[in-house]
């Protein structure tokens, strides 16, 4: 009976921190083919959550910011009433409890809402690279792998997160982003579709997904310019979806 070799150990998560922005190709390959390392997309996982939770404190103790989000959730609320999806009397019910929810509990509310969504962002992600890279690359790696790239992806995601509160205080905007929608900054509307798509075209949210389809290419083996490729379409799908369900803002 063959001894089965265990895997090579996976890179450490100091490594993979500074490589994916310096030589991604490096550490995704690198990365192939390892043992699992829970770590790699835990604690990105971690700081993504934490980043969002100080965004959604600053906006909270923010008077301008705050009234922004009271007055997006004002005009969602009316285009509701006029598509007769929502009554009169339960909109403005849901608008007084809005204006007399206090400092603390929309941070409470606002940092689980956001938790969670960044939780499930993580696993549905990691789940269709996985499916794609199977399915159209031929890739032999497994959830975890597709799950462990994701989270190193992540980081230029979180520094994304940084730069894009730095805009947001620094412009007194909520709709302020390192994106397209810079273009028309002073006439955003967070119900019109072509400014959802123009905050979408973020230039942190590009980077990320050409770095995924880096990863993608190195574990199944094709050229980069087909993972990449591969990347892009899954991003314009969920940007599409997005906009679709009103998840985008």
């Amino acid at each position: 009976m063959v001894e089965q070799q265990p895997l090579p150990p996976a890179p450490s998560l100091g490594s993979t921190f500074m490589d994916v922005f310096t030589s991604p190709s490096e550490v995704f390959q690198s990365l192939k083919g390892t043992a699992s390392s829970a770590k790699l997309w835990v604690v990105p996982l971690i700081i993504s959550i934490l980043t969002a939770i100080l965004v959604t404190s600053i906006i909270a103790t923010n008077e301008s910011l705050h009234g922004q989000v009271i007055d997006q959730q004002r005009i969602a609320l009316e285009k509701q009433v006029e598509k007769n999806k929502l009554t009169r009397e339960n909109a403005d019910i849901q608008m007084d409890h809005l204006e007399k929810s206090g400092t603390g509990l929309f941070i409470a509310f606002g940092s689980i809402f956001a938790s969670i969504a960044i939780a499930a962002a993580y696993f549905i992600a990691a789940l269709f690279l996985w499916l794609a890279d199977k399915a159209l690359l031929k890739s032999a790696e497994g959830y975890g792998k597709h799950l462990e790239l994701y989270g190193i992806s992540s980081w230029i995601g979180v520094l994304g997160g940084i730069i894009t509160l730095l805009l947001i205080v620094g412009l007194n905007s909520l709709a302020a982003s390192p994106s397209a929608v810079l273009a028309v900054l002073g006439n955003y509307e967070a119900t019109n579709d072509f400014h959802k798509v123009l905050s979408a075209l973020n230039i942190f949210s590009i980077w990320q997904t050409a770095i995924i389809g880096i990863g993608l290419s190195k574990f199944s083996g094709k050229p980069a310019g087909t993972g990449i490729a591969v990347a892009c379409g899954l991003w314009v799908l969920w940007i599409a979806v997005s906009i679709f369900l009103g998840l985008a803002r």
